[in-house]
C-alpha cells in the first residue's frame, strides 16, 4: 500500500526546532511569497490549549523564524522536497477565545530591522542602481545578488525613507524587481525574468473546484509614454525653451493610442527613455490577470513564467507575481496564486544606422593603368569637343586635370594598352577604375 503523500511546515524559533512541540496544536500555517514590491510573510495559526501561548509559550515581537514546507511522497512514494520560505521576523501576535487560538504572523527582514523601520536622508551622485543597492546591502550585513540591466543615477535624493522602500521604489522605477530573501538582497530585471523560458504548465484541471478568475481590461494601460528632461545646452537661455519632452511607444498618434505622462522629470534623454519603458510596462501588468486557487506545487513559486492551458484564447505565458501555500492538516495543502500574462513590452525605437562615410575619392596619377568602362571619348578636353564610341578594356593614363591648357570637361586622356579597348582620347571624370 503506497504512503499517503503529505506537506508539513518545518519551523525553528531563535535556532531552536519547535516541530515536535507544536505537532498536536498546529491548525494551518501559511507562506506568502511575493516576486516584488513587498516582504514574503508567513502566519501560524495554532491551538492555544490551557492558555500556553499566553504562558510560559508565549514569544516575543521579534523572534526570528525559520521556516521551510517539507513535502513528502508527494507525487510519488519517495517524492520528497522542501520549499525553503526563508528567515522572519515575528511581528504581530494575536490571542483569541472561542475556541482558543494564538495567530502569529512573520515577515522577511534582515536581523537588523532598521532597514525597513529608520527612514533616511541622503544624495546619491554620480552612481549607479547596481551600486547603490551593493552599498545598503553591505550597511545591513548582507548578500547581494543584481541581475539585470544597471542605470547611471546623475542625482537621486532619498528624503525621510526608508532603506527598503527607497530601493524598492528605485528598482520599480526603472523596470527592476526586488525580493529580501533569507539574508540577501535581490534585484533583477523583469523584462528579463519574463523572457525566460516556462518552468511547468498549470491547466484548467490543476484548479480545486475550478476556482480561477481571468481579468483583460484596457483601462490605466498604455501604448506609450511621454517624459520630459532639462537640456544642458547653455545657448539657450529660457527654461521653458530648455525642457525638452520624449516620447517613447507605438505611435502616439495612431488610433487607440493611450499614452502615460509621467510627471517625473529625467536627467537626460537615455533617462527619460528607460523612465518611460519601466512606467508603461509595468502599468501593463495589470492588464490581463489571473487569479485561483490550485492544489500545491513546491515548483510553483514567485519570479517564474509558466504556461496556461485549457483556457481557450487566454492560453500562453505568464508571470508568477506571487504564490500563497496554506498548510492545512483537514483540508490539505493548496496554493492561492496571483499571475499576469506577459505583454509585448514598450521599447525605443532602434537607433538609426550611422549614414555610411561617402566612398573617399582615389587620387589617380600620370601612368596607372586602369579600367575604362567604355562609351565615348573625345577629340579634346573641351565642352564643345567631338565624341566616338570606344569600347571598355584596359588603358594608361596620358594626361590629368592638371595639364597646362586642360578644359576640364573630359579631364582625363587615355590610351589602351591592348586590344580590348581602342579608347584613345579624352574621357569624362568616373567612366574608369
Amino acid at each position: 500500500m503506497s504512503k499517503a503523500r503529505r506537506a508539513v511546515p518545518d519551523l525553528h524559533f531563535n535556532g531552536k526546532d519547535v516541530n515536535t512541540s507544536l505537532a498536536d496544536y498546529l491548525e494551518s500555517f501559511s507562506y506568502d511569497d511575493v516576486a516584488s514590491g513587498a516582504s514574503d510573510t508567513i502566519a501560524l495559526t495554532v491551538y492555544n490549549e490551557n492558555m500556553k501561548w499566553m504562558k510560559a509559550w508565549l514569544p516575543k515581537k521579534g523572534d526570528r523564524i525559520t521556516a521551510k514546507i517539507k513535502f513528502t511522497d508527494w507525487n510519488q512514494e519517495g517524492d520528497n522536497r522542501n520549499l525553503d520560505c526563508g528567515d522572519f521576523l515575528l511581528d504581530s501576535m494575536k490571542m483569541s477565545g472561542g475556541p482558543l487560538t494564538a495567530d502569529l504572523e512573520g515577515i522577511s527582514l534582515p536581523t537588523d530591522s532598521s532597514i525597513k523601520t529608520t527612514n533616511r536622508t541622503k544624495t546619491w551622485k554620480n552612481t549607479t542602481i547596481k551600486q547603490i543597492g551593493a552599498e545598503i546591502a553591505k550597511k545591513y550585513g548582507l548578500k547581494y545578488t543584481y541581475d539585470g540591466p544597471n542605470h547611471a543615477i546623475e542625482s537621486l535624493e532619498q528624503t525621510d525613507r526608508s532603506d527598503s522602500d527607497f530601493l524598492y521604489e528605485l528598482a520599480k522605477k526603472y523596470g527592476l524587481g526586488m525580493k529580501i530573501y533569507k539574508t540577501k538582497i535581490i534585484l533583477y530585471g523583469k523584462n528579463e525574468y519574463e523572457a525566460k523560458s516556462s518552468v511547468l504548465t498549470l491547466h484548467r484541471s490543476d484548479f480545486i473546484g475550478d476556482d480561477w478568475e481571468w481579468t483583460d481590461t484596457l483601462e490605466h494601460t498604455y501604448t506609450g509614454g511621454r517624459c520630459s528632461y532639462k537640456s544642458n545646452n547653455s545657448k539657450k537661455k529660457s527654461s521653458t525653451n530648455n525642457e525638452i519632452s520624449v516620447y517613447v511607444g507605438s505611435g502616439e498618434n495612431a488610433a487607440g493610442a493611450r499614452t502615460l505622462k509621467v510627471s517625473e522629470q529625467a536627467a537626460n534623454e537615455s533617462d527619460a527613455i528607460a523612465i518611460i519603458q519601466a512606467a508603461v510596462n509595468n502599468a501593463n501588468e495589470k492588464a490581463c490577470t489571473l487569479t485561483g486557487t490550485v492544489w500545491a506545487n513546491p515548483k510553483l513559486v514567485a519570479g517564474i513564467v509558466i504556461t496556461l492551458e485549457g483556457f481557450g484564447k487566454a492560453d500562453t505565458k505568464y508571470f508568477v507575481d506571487e504564490v500563497k501555500t496554506k498548510v492545512d492538516p483537514r483540508s490539505g495543502t493548496t496554493q492561492s496564486i496571483t499571475l499576469h500574462k506577459i505583454q509585448k513590452k514598450c521599447k525605443a525605437p532602434a537607433p538609426k544606422p550611422a549614414a555610411a562615410a561617402p566612398a573617399k575619392k582615389k587620387d589617380y596619377k600620370v601612368g596607372d593603368i586602369v579600367n575604362f568602362h567604355g562609351g565615348k571619348h573625345y577629340v579634346s578636353s573641351y565642352a564643345s569637343a567631338r565624341g566616338y564610341n570606344a569600347r571598355a578594356g584596359k588603358a594608361r593614363i596620358t594626361l590629368g586635370p592638371n595639364c597646362r591648357g586642360n578644359g576640364h570637361a573630359h579631364p582625363w586622356h587615355l590610351i589602351h594598352v591592348d586590344g580590348s579597348s581602342n579608347v584613345y582620347g579624352w574621357v569624362d571624370e568616373g567612366t574608369f577604375d
